[in-house]
């Protein structure tokens, strides 16, 4: 029993070792990781709505013209049409439709102008129809910004900033306070990362099921 225990502990030691926390990856648009769920082919169009494999919603400020919500999602880190900026608090949504994703990591980068504007209260939420919604991260320091620069890149990671959540379609970003209320609220770029879901064994067996019957239609279609 003893000799379990140590094995057990040793593992936890372990883990508790190797768990990533939150990362600066540096400045400025060389700073993402690149190909996130929203543009694995990094080939999104900066200024349109065009090659990107999510569907974008936002409170307000729904496009990617001028420094609007969508521009969080644009691949660059920068001024102007670069971020989204200088709105009140609200959110803004990548919907992968069909497809469910386990969020393993994210990047949240901030936009060049005072940090004032900076989100201090935020949130990362999931979502699989659009109206019920679960935190899978909360930022929540009262007068503080998360980032230490400006256009600084931070990456979270499942295991160490959040739980491991289940699969959503939908990632939510919320901001609920600024750093200066008075300032407007500003992001300059997200990144979701995360693996595809396993479908559920009801959904496999339905599945297999329909295989067996249309090969026994085209059997019989066959005689």
């Amino acid at each position: 029993m003893k000799k379990i225990l140590s094995v057990l502990l040793l593992g936890a030691c372990l883990f508790a070792a190797t768990a990533q926390a939150m990362v600066v990856r540096g400045t400025g648009t060389a700073a993402l990781v690149g190909h996130d769920l929203t543009d694995p082919e990094n080939d999104g169009s900066a200024d349109a709505n065009v090659g990107y494999n999510a569907t974008f919603r936002a409170s307000f400020q729904a496009d990617f013209a001028g420094e609007s919500a969508f521009s969080v999602f644009d691949n660059r880190v920068g001024a102007g049409t670069d971020k989204w900026c200088c709105s009140t608090n609200g959110w803004v949504e990548a919907d992968f439709g069909a497809q469910r994703y386990v969020l393993t990591s994210f990047t949240a980068a901030s936009a060049n102008d005072v940090p004032g504007r900076d989100s201090d209260i935020w949130r990362i939420l999931g979502s699989n129809d659009g109206v019920n919604y679960t935190t899978i991260f909360e930022y929540n320091k009262d007068g503080t910004s998360p980032w230490q620069q400006r256009l600084q890149v931070n990456q979270y990671f499942a295991g160490s900033d959040f739980l491991t959540p289940a699969a959503y379609s939908i990632f939510r970003y919320q901001s609920l306070s600024t750093v200066t209320p008075t300032d407007g609220h500003q992001l300059s770029e997200l990144e979701f990362f995360g693996t595809k879901a396993v479908p559920e064994p009801g959904s496999l067996t339905l599945l297999a099921l329909g295989i067996l019957v249309l090969g026994l239609n085209r059997r019989k279609l066959g005689r």
